[in-house]
């Protein structure tokens, strides 16, 4: 038996904790998908890496991200994502890949899991 959503976001990066985050405000049942750890791609950044932008262009959701730095570090974007994701008890599948996608009535989403449906 699929499990039934407005929205399904594949992606649990910054762009996906952001669709999250509207969907919640608006009400609208959604879940994030991720092959891998919280925004996977961040976390395989080298450890050492500096943003190019200020911590204020990265913020999502009108959280506040607070740097000790003028450009944020790997770590504290790390750390800033998980944050936001925590306090706002975002719905979040980690380690959970989609491996298919189709659309007749509704959308229909396999994963190495199980399947969903959304509208």
């Amino acid at each position: 038996m699929s499990k039934q959503y407005s929205l399904i976001i594949i992606g649990g990066g910054p762009i996906g904790l952001a669709c999250a985050l509207e969907a919640k405000k608006r009400g609208l049942p959604y879940l994030i998908l991720e092959k891998g750890t919280l925004v996977n791609s961040l976390y395989n950044y080298p450890v050492n890496m500096t943003f190019f932008s200020t911590s204020e262009r990265l913020e999502i959701g009108g959280v506040p991200f607070i740097s000790n730095n003028p450009k944020p570090k790997r770590a504290e974007a790390l750390e800033y994502y998980r944050r936001v994701t925590q306090d706002h008890q975002l719905n979040i599948h980690l380690f959970e890949e989609v491996l298919a996608v189709s659309k007749e009535n509704h959308f229909s989403i396999k994963t190495n899991k199980t399947t969903y449906e959304a509208e």
